[in-house]
């Protein structure tokens, strides 16, 4: 017996294991299937949310032209479908069990993601876009058109709200969907994010620049009281900073909503003092020469167009007494752009002149056509007045006009300036206003031009910049190489132009280019060195503000092309994609630039 009961304890021993692992692969099996079931029906509401989303893409597209076309009926039912969309993309988003997932290392970050991305667009349309749909039928492309030189500025001060409300709700929602670590995320994921970010940063940029024009168009256009401003035109053939020379100026006035033009004159009637009509900080006396305040022919070239516009103003008070109010300058490629809207111009020697004409007219032919610089810039100043006239009488396809005026602005080649503080507050910052991009998060480069011969052969060249980000520190300092690429397109033949295009020959042969390229580091960053062409130079060192600046002279013949590299370093914690401004040329281009960061 006592032999039996051992072998019976024995057996027991040896097969409790056996019995023991049973329970434990049954649980195993359990969980696997919860799993299995868990991520299915992730995997199914996650499908449900795309097709909501893809649904609300192709809603929010009829949205927008319902709400420009005016037709606020059908813009109410297109904004309950888009809503109904977006709130069946965040619900089947949301929840106990994706809040877990998204706790989950690796998956984590993009369910999170994905989560943040829907309940932003569903908060879009339930708060941002009611009140403009409501106002739509205000809203319309003929509410910016003006009628015989008059613009409706009560109903500019009742858009304000609403349009500031929905720029409001979209710069919240943009900063939630910006601060979305993209590293983070895995790639079936990463696309769309990156998608999301352009189309809603895009969505608030406009929005926020609407909301500001409505709320400063009714004081800057006189509505309390009569407005006086200096218009300069721009001559991108001559480069400086911001574009190019001013070729003509004139006086314009706002009052009650019309506007309407007082006097021309050219840079020859203001003259060329010596003494600075404003006083220089430190960094612009080292940086630029004096005459930037003093000659108007030079106040462009310092790529902040606040300092301009001031410089602009206190020399035409300086000259002639007149103190104006503000700044508004305008180049002959926005002037093209403006034209696809108000259709052919006829100017006073009976040229007609086109969008597709303008450009060569304004920048080229005429110099071949009157040997009289007088003449030149009266012509210039005389075709400038009356683009700038049919554009303000509402003629031709408004919303072509505006169209273009926009664009304009997006290339930084129209651009104002207010001396009222609360009003310049509001446009600092912005394309219009011309601020000098400040460095945050974000590298920000300039890369500027200034011509050196006193010519008009900018209009045979081209040029664009590159950055690459080579490394990055723990400090979130990056090291960036931009490249520019220079171009002369002029004819071989180029010495037989006329001499007030070529220049008198002392700097540069006729018919070759003497171009200065000042680049601008970005703010707290450092210049380590200056490549042409392979070959690595010498070159001027200055600063603005917090600004390193470089400069070097580049030499063309006609046909010639050439390279100047430059490596900087970013400021400290500066990890975004480096983004790069340079000065508006003949040729159509996009501006601010951004560039993969190499703290990704």
């Amino acid at each position: 017996m006592p032999s039996s009961s051992r072998t019976s304890r024995s057996r027991r021993r040896k097969s409790t294991p056996g019995r023991s692992r049973k329970p434990l692969w049954i649980g195993l099996g359990v969980v696997a299937l919860v799993l299995v079931g868990t991520l299915g029906w992730l995997g199914y509401e996650a499908s449900q949310a795309q097709k909501a989303i893809a649904s609300a893409t192709d809603e929010a597209k009829e949205l927008q032209s319902q709400i420009t076309s005016g037709d606020t009926d059908l813009a109410r039912n297109t904004l309950r479908a888009l809503q109904e969309s977006t709130t069946t993309a965040r619900t089947r988003t949301d929840g106990p069990l994706w809040g877990a997932v998204a706790k989950v290392p690796f998956v984590g970050s993009s369910v999170g993601a994905v989560q943040t991305a829907a309940s932003s667009l569903d908060d879009i349309a339930q708060r941002g876009l009611p009140p403009v749909v409501e106002t739509s039928t205000s809203l319309d492309s003929n509410l910016f058109r003006p009628d015989d030189g008059q613009f409706p500025l009560e109903e500019f001060a009742g858009l304000a709200k609403p349009v500031s409300t929905a720029a409001n709700v979209l710069t919240e929602n943009r900063e939630r969907i910006d601060a979305i670590d993209e590293d983070s995320l895995i790639g079936p994921v990463k696309g769309p994010v990156d998608e999301l970010k352009e189309k809603v940063g895009t969505a608030q940029r406009a929005a926020s620049a609407a909301a500001k024009g409505l709320r400063l168009a009714p004081p800057m256009l006189g509505i309390d009281g009569k407005r006086t401003y200096l218009l300069m035109f721009q001559n991108n053939a001559e480069s400086r900073a911001l574009g190019g020379i001013p070729g003509a100026l004139a006086l314009v006035t706002a009052d009650k909503g019309r506007l309407e033009f007082e006097d021309s004159f050219t840079v020859g009637d203001i003259g060329f003092p010596d003494e600075p009509a404003l006083e220089l900080t430190d960094d612009e006396k080292q940086t630029f020469s004096k005459t930037i305040a003093a000659d108007i022919r030079n106040v462009t070239s310092t790529p902040d167009f606040t300092r301009a516009a001031a410089f602009a103003r206190a020399i035409v008070d300086d000259r002639t007494g007149t103190e104006v109010d503000g700044v508004l300058s305008i180049d002959p490629v926005a002037l093209s752009y403006a034209l696809e809207g108000t259709g052919a111009i006829e100017v006073g020697d009976g040229t007609t002149l086109t969008s597709s004409n303008a450009v060569e007219i304004l920048l080229n032919t005429v110099y071949a056509r009157y040997e009289d610089p007088r003449v030149q810039d009266a012509f210039f100043a005389d075709a400038a007045e009356k683009i700038f006239k049919a554009a303000l009488s509402g003629r031709g396809d408004s919303r072509k006009t505006l169209e273009g005026l926009a664009k304009a602005v997006d290339e930084r080649r129209i651009m104002l300036w207010s001396a009222q503080k609360d009003e310049e507050a509001e446009l600092a910052g912005t394309r219009l206003g011309g601020t000098l991009p400040a460095s945050t998060a974000t590298p920000h480069i300039g890369v500027y031009l200034d011509d050196a011969t006193q010519a008009k052969m900018q209009y045979y060249l081209t040029w664009s910049t590159t950055v690459a980000a080579e490394r990055c520190t723990d400090g979130g300092r990056q090291t960036l190489v931009s490249t520019t690429t220079l171009t002369s397109t002029a004819p071989e033949d180029a010495n037989l132009l006329p001499d007030y295009i070529t220049g008198d020959g002392r700097r540069a042969k006729s018919g070759q280019q003497q171009v200065g390229v000042n680049v601008y580091a970005p703010s707290g960053g450092t210049v380590q060195r200056l490549d042409v062409d392979g070959k690595r130079k010498a070159y001027g060192r200055a600063k603005l503000g917090e600004r390193p600046v470089l400069s070097t002279p580049v030499f063309l013949k006609p046909g010639q092309t050439v390279e100047v590299k430059v490596t900087m370093t970013s400021g400290e914690g500066q990890r975004r994609g480096p983004v790069v401004t340079t000065t508006p040329g003949v040729n159509s281009l996009d501006q601010d630039r951004r560039f993969p960061s190499a703290c990704s």
